[in-house]
């Protein structure tokens, strides 16, 4: 194992720190806590299983969409028989928010408007801010609205196809059934079993496929405004600039290329942690600067896989590198091979995409004193909230072997942001009780939310158990 301290590059060949932590200890300190009696759960099991799960700010904010989207299908059934350009600007419309929402730009602008909340501001104000996280909702409302709207195009122009006088030409009906196809693919492999069980194909399906959708789209919307203007008399330039279908595609084609733009190829040192983990310095401080509870993309092959990791800021001073650290643990193939590489040939490089860019831990800082729940890796994401110090927290860690996982360097860095961390080794003590734990932890803190970093399994359970109890509690809801 190698370590250095925090802010300098790893070097080859460093020892483990030197500080006696009694882990050991640190794991039976919670004892008289964890003894203490839950609360009963809030509301009956109908009225809380409705709220807490079948009602999650993510599903409202789909249905809100829902709501939107009806509205204007009942305005354009109920009033004057709707155009075909009407129907092309709504699918278009709803494929923008998608696509916008998205953006590493328009994520951070609204995370940190958000965040932005004083603390002095009404808990419930500032817990009901901090589901921003949850803005995917938004983004698979929108993009299935996208598919219905282009469904009933479909079939209108298919209509107007086989008319006396056709409004749409062949050219156009035959895009429309293409970006169809597309679009109905795309929306198929979201669908989170599929998605769960088909990781690699959703990524490049709705990566190469979206592409492609937005390359057609361009010409749909260029035959279809010609077709349109040969019956309106006007001149396909000014048809196009006054379509708002054509404006809707200009900033969605933007939004796509953004990130992709920033792709970069930077250096990079490894820390080797064991053979499990590793920890890898980016100099990354030309384009951007991490900041609590960002994450970056990271692949070794930009047309391939992308790996979405927590950005630990590295300090600059006493001849650090700047930029910043993520940790990587050994979760899958290309997690697994990256750590193998750094035993055999070590790396020099990597790509990069984007700008750091906020996740759900984002939200601590509108709290004056939390709970960060982490299992194994998902320490790193903590880490750089606990080095920020920008809120009180306490920390509690179940992972296996601690410090011949992650390194001593890791661990100190925990118990020096909070003395009493409970940092339990499962693999002494077997699997805890997290729900119980945190909720100990939670009360004897005087804590105002706890935030989760773990599997979904575990994050859904303990969200549920501490809100269903009217604990402020977040976790992130793999939706992106």
């Amino acid at each position: 194992m190698f370590s250095k301290a925090a802010g300098t590059w790893p070097s080859e060949g460093m020892t483990m720190g030197t500080r006696n932590y009694d882990l050991e200890k640190s794991s039976e300190d919670w004892t008289e806590e964890s003894h203490r009696q839950l609360n009963q759960k809030n509301h009956g099991v109908f009225l809380r299983n409705l709220r807490y799960r079948l009602m999650s700010m993510y599903r409202r904010i789909f249905t809100l969409v829902f709501c939107v989207n009806l509205a204007l299908l009942l305005f354009l059934s109920i009033g004057e028989k709707p155009y075909l350009a009407k129907i092309s600007n709504a699918s278009l419309g709803n494929l923008l928010a998608a696509v916008l929402i998205r953006n590493d730009n328009i994520i951070n602008f609204l995370f940190r408007l958000f965040a932005s909340m004083p603390t002095t501001w009404p808990l419930p104000i500032r817990r009901l801010g901090a589901k921003i996280y949850h803005l995917g909702g938004l983004h698979s409302g929108c993009a299935i609205f996208a598919v219905g709207w282009h469904l009933w195009l479909t079939i209108a122009m298919t209509r107007s196809a086989s008319a006396d006088l056709p409004v749409a030409s062949v050219l156009s009906v035959s895009l429309c059934y293409g970006i169809l196809v597309l679009l109905t693919l795309q929306a198929t492999l979201a669908y989170p079993n599929l998605r769960q069980k088909h990781h690699n194909s959703f990524e490049y399906t709705h990566r190469y496929f979206g592409w492609m959708t937005v390359f057609l789209a361009w010409f749909l919307v260029l035959s279809l405004t010609r077709d349109l203007s040969q019956i309106s008399g006007q001149s396909l330039g000014l048809a196009l600039i006054t379509s708002p279908a054509f404006w809707f595609l200009l900033f969605i084609l933007m939004s796509i290329v953004s990130p992709w733009a920033l792709t970069r190829k930077m250096p990079i040192k490894i820390q080797v942690l064991s053979r499990h983990a590793c920890r890898i310095y980016i100099y990354d401080r030309r384009f951007a600067k991490a900041y609590p509870g960002s994450f970056v993309r990271l692949s070794t092959n930009p047309a391939g896989e992308w790996h979405s990791f927590a950005a630990i800021a590295e300090s600059t001073e006493n001849g650090g590198p700047g930029g910043y650290s993520v940790v990587v643990s050994n979760a899958g193939d290309w997690t697994g091979g990256m750590i193998s590489r750094a035993f055999e040939d070590t790396p020099k490089e990597i790509w990069i995409r984007g700008v750091p860019t906020c996740g759900v831990l984002h939200v601590a800082k509108m709290f004056r004193k939390i709970v960060l729940v982490a299992t194994g890796s998902g320490i790193g994401p903590c880490l750089a909230v606990l080095r920020a110090g920008e809120v009180e927290a306490r920390v509690l860690w179940s992972t296996r072997e601690p410090q011949a996982t992650y390194g001593r360097a890791i661990v100190d860095d925990v118990l020096k942001a909070d003395p009493q961390a409970v940092i339990y080794d499962t693999q002494k003590r077997g699997r805890p009780d997290v729900v119980k734990m945190a909720y100990g932890i939670y009360i004897q803190a005087h804590a105002e939310a706890v935030i989760i970093i773990s599997n979904p399994a575990l994050t859904h359970r303990v969200v549920y158990g501490l809100e269903s109890r009217g604990i402020p509690a977040f976790g992130a809801i793999w939706d992106s």
